[in-house]
């Protein structure tokens, strides 16, 4: 399904579900154009950073997580899911990724 409204740039953009899906509180963990993709709400937004752990590339998902807080199965390095901070001195802050809304449909761009 190509959005509309997206233009020249939609083949770059994958619909990973409905902006329904997207929890009040926490992360929702999807997977883009072949890429871990964590999703969160933030002031009546929603926001995407990758789904790898900035240290050691865990996959992010396999982590426990605590309220807004993901932790990385590996090593325990924890993550602000709603704004990608890095919460242990080990990692770096997760990269941003680029979500759009299209109707009732979250699309994220591929990797």
């Amino acid at each position: 399904m190509i959005p509309r409204g997206l233009g020249a740039d939609a083949e770059e953009f994958v619909d990973v579900g409905a902006v329904m899906q997207v929890p009040t509180a926490g992360p929702w963990f999807v997977t883009a154009g072949g890429r871990e993709v964590i999703l969160c709400r933030r002031d009546g937004e929603i926001v995407g950073f990758s789904g790898n752990c900035t240290h050691n590339f865990a996959r992010l998902s396999e982590g426990a997580v605590e309220g807004n807080v993901v932790i990385c199965p590996k090593h325990g390095a924890r993550f602000d899911c709603s704004t990608g901070k890095a919460l242990s001195s080990l990692c770096s802050d997760l990269p941003r990724v680029e979500v759009r809304i299209s109707g009732r449909r979250v699309l994220v761009r591929r990797g």
